[in-house]
């Protein structure tokens, strides 16, 4: 039983194709390098002959007019019919006399001249019915109006053979769809041949392509390619703490291809393409970042004990190639941060003083996606290299657990002290860097808690001969010098000096903020500064028989956190 090929080139205009031409379709399996499907495409192939005289698209005399077209042998044939009746390109069709289950098309009286004018007035119609893609194509059997394949395909040639072109021509046109349809009703209910669902990786039955598309996100692409690469980032380096850290680079590109929908809406190449890569990109929060079972694991076995920054993606969009393609960087590292220090040691022959300083720059690994989030808390470059600081300095409070500290005391052979002797630090919040210069030195530790720096001194006054001093008139060698038989006492004066961080001071003019805040005060300095005036008195040294006190002093400036005590003893030894 013949078929029947019809071809919309207008949403009001069907267009049978009369004698109907022979239609093959071959199904091609789009797959990627590893033989996985994802997509399809059909060529479809009609192969028929131009009657001169006979069949439709119907010979047209002059080109543009209607009524021009060659008479029919049946003189009712053509007259009858209303003009509104005849359809497509220069009205060579028409959706009564060609489309009645038991008729033919009227046969056409064609002067022998003009047979190969009525030809190609037939080729021309032929093509102009194809000059629009993605209109409706059904082929049908000839005495069921229901058509058994639906597609909406894309015109790839028309090809006529050679001949003298008198009273035939052969044709042959190329078409290519993504999805045959069946069914009958509305376009968006029409459903999509199983083989067509392999875009999706599956075959699942009964499925529209309106919901093939919602499950796709859109995307029918001719040809995928993905890579992933991992290599050695040596512009870090390695210690014996810290692993080599490695560049992961992931390659995702597609094309696409011009797809119409049922109703014929045009989706565009290379947004296709675009859909089909975000829809393979892992954005997930869950799956951030989405290095895990891709690579890293097996040969190079780093995923459990490495992480992913510093992401960063790139896009090309080729919209005449209908291409589109991502990629993505990540360092893949062992910590969030990389920490690199330099040291030195200074000393003099006439100090005892030893220095060592350390310069260290700290830089952060962002764990923030381009898309703007990632792990459920996401920590910036800065956030990270902060978090580092704080680790290495202690808070910024240094001192023995400190591993800032550490360094520079396993440089020396004696013992440093904990505080930095000078500390600068310099941040970049766009750069994720910290930079920091501490110096130690091996200087007494602070005996008050608190302060900047402390001065201690001890002065002890000795006994000396009590004389008398006479002025004598006349006496060339000056006075007369008289031992009294006696000794001056035993003195000791001290001073102790104080800065403490007036930045702990509140600003004010009370008692509380300015009085109350100095260190003979507050606590621990109180009781410090009480323990190294008892230590310094003479009371409790050996042979002290009676010691007096003079009256103390003591100095205060809170706005500058200069503190000073003075204090002196006036004693006597038992022998």
């Amino acid at each position: 039983m013949p078929i029947r090929v019809r071809y919309q080139n207008q949403s009001d205009q069907e267009c049978t194709i009369r004698p109907t031409p022979l239609a093959s379709i071959n199904t091609q399996i789009l797959k990627n390098g590893a033989g996985e499907a994802f997509g399809v495409t059909y060529n479809i192939t009609l192969t028929g002959s131009l009657l001169s005289d006979q069949g439709t698209p119907y010979a047209i005399d002059h080109v543009g007019d209607a009524d021009k077209r060659h008479p029919s042998t049946d003189k009712y044939a053509f007259h009858d019919t209303a003009p509104s009746a005849f359809t497509g390109p220069y009205g060579a069709f028409d959706s009564v006399l060609s489309n009645i289950e038991d008729n033919r098309p009227p046969k056409q009286k064609i002067i022998p001249n003009l047979a190969a004018t009525a030809l190609m007035s037939k080729q021309r119609s032929l093509r102009a019915l194809f000059a629009q893609d993605g209109q409706r194509l059904e082929i049908t059997d000839f005495f069921n109006d229901s058509p058994a394949i639906i597609c909406y395909p894309r015109l790839i040639d028309i090809q006529f053979t050679e001949g003298l072109w008198i009273d035939r021509c052969d044709f042959t046109i190329t078409l290519e769809a993504d999805t045959l349809l069946y069914g009958t009703g509305a376009d968006a209910d029409l459903t999509v041949h199983n083989e067509g669902s392999y875009i999706v990786g599956s075959i699942q039955n009964q499925q529209t392509e309106q919901k093939l598309l919602a499950s796709l996100s859109g995307a029918f692409v001719s040809d995928v390619s993905e890579d992933w690469a991992i290599e050695v980032d040596e512009s870090v380096g390695e210690t014996p703490d810290i692993p080599f850290s490695y560049r992961i680079t992931h390659n995702l590109s597609a094309t696409g291809k011009t797809h119409y929908k049922p109703g014929g809406e045009k989706l565009i190449a290379w947004e296709q393409a675009r859909k089909y890569v975000q829809h393979r990109l892992a954005d997930s929060v869950d799956d951030y970042p989405n290095i895990m079972g891709q690579i890293g694991s097996g040969t190079i076995n780093l995923v459990n004990s490495y992480g992913g920054y510093n992401h960063s993606r790139t896009e090309n969009i080729n919209q005449s190639n209908g291409s589109y393609s991502v990629n993505e960087t990540w360092l893949l590292a062992s910590g969030n941060s990389y920490e690199n220090f330099s040291s030195s040691v200074g000393s003099n022959s006439s100090a005892a003083n030893v220095t060592v300083s350390i310069d260290g720059s700290i830089r952060g690994l962002s764990q923030i996606s381009p898309s703007g989030h990632g792990v459920e808390t996401s920590y910036s470059a800065f956030d990270n290299a902060m978090s580092k600081y704080v680790n290495v300095t202690n808070s910024g409070q240094f001192g023995l657990s400190s591993d800032v500290y550490k360094r520079a005391n396993s440089l020396v052979a004696v013992e440093l002290n904990s505080q930095p002797l000078n500390i600068s630090v310099g941040t970049n919040k766009y750069t994720g860097e910290i930079t920091y210069n501490v110096e130690f030195d091996n200087r007494p530790t602070n005996i008050i808690s608190g302060s900047l720096s402390e001065t201690i001194s001890i002065n002890d006054t000795y006994p000396g001969d009590v004389f008398a001093v006479i002025p004598v008139l006349g006496r060339k060698t000056g006075p007369v010098l008289q031992y009294i038989g006696s000794k001056t006492e035993y003195r000791r004066d001290i001073s102790i000096n104080l800065i403490m961080d007036y930045t702990k001071i509140p600003y004010g003019s009370g008692r509380n903020p300015l009085l109350l805040k100095k260190p003979s005060v507050i606590e621990p300095t109180a009781t410090q500064l009480g323990n190294v005036i008892r230590e310094l008195s003479p009371q409790n040294e050996p042979g002290v028989r009676k010691y007096f006190v003079s009256a103390p002093s003591e100095s205060w400036e809170p706005k500058t956190g200069s503190y000073s005590f003075n204090v002196s003893w006036t004693y006597e030894l038992d022998k």
